[in-house]
């Protein structure tokens, strides 16, 4: 089945970050309600309505082919324009988890910012071979490196965050790094 998807359509969805369908939807959901251009909103709701109809991995087979092949007509625009066609450029791979302005970085019980690898095919963080971002209290940081010690994921980034989101990350022997 091919989804047929109008030019707004295709504008709309390129423009989402969410790297899970229910992150996807949540962000059309909110284009949805909180967009100014008619448009748009008329194209969110209709992209909800198409993206439910399908399954899960049929839903970001889409996404991830409009963020690879869709070209704006007449460049960027909006903010969101001119950030989604700097992520296709630069063809970084997105992260499963938190993205890295997720509103659960700004709790103040949040005191850690990890990327991790999926190592272990059972594990609860995702399938083996995924990329994830999270941002973890000291108790949940304390679970993940315990389940780092027994093989299951392994951290390659972490950060501690401070009051208001700020990120300050380890520093390690091969690398320099100020954010």
């Amino acid at each position: 089945m091919e989804l047929k998807l109008n030019e707004m359509e295709k504008r709309v969805l390129y423009q989402t970050e969410g790297s899970e369908w229910y992150a996807v939807l949540h962000e059309l959901a909110m284009a949805s309600r909180y967009a100014k251009d008619p448009d748009r909103r008329k194209a969110a709701d209709s992209l909800i309505g198409k993206l439910n109809s399908l399954p899960d991995s049929g839903c970001m087979e889409i996404v991830h082919d409009i963020r690879r092949n869709y070209r704006l007509p007449k460049g960027a625009r909006t903010v969101g324009e001119m950030m989604a066609e700097a992520r296709q450029r630069s063809g970084a791979e997105q992260l499963k988890g938190h993205d890295i302005m997720a509103l659960e970085r700004f709790d103040p019980e949040v005191r850690h910012m990890v990327i991790f690898e999926v190592v272990s095919g059972d594990s609860f963080a995702g399938d083996k071979g995924d990329r994830v971002r999270l941002f973890l209290t000291d108790a949940g940081y304390q679970k993940f490196q315990d389940r780092q010690g027994q093989g299951e994921i392994r951290i390659e980034e972490h950060a501690k965050v401070a009051p208001g989101g700020y990120l300050h990350y380890d520093h390690s022997k091969d690398r320099d790094r100020s954010r």
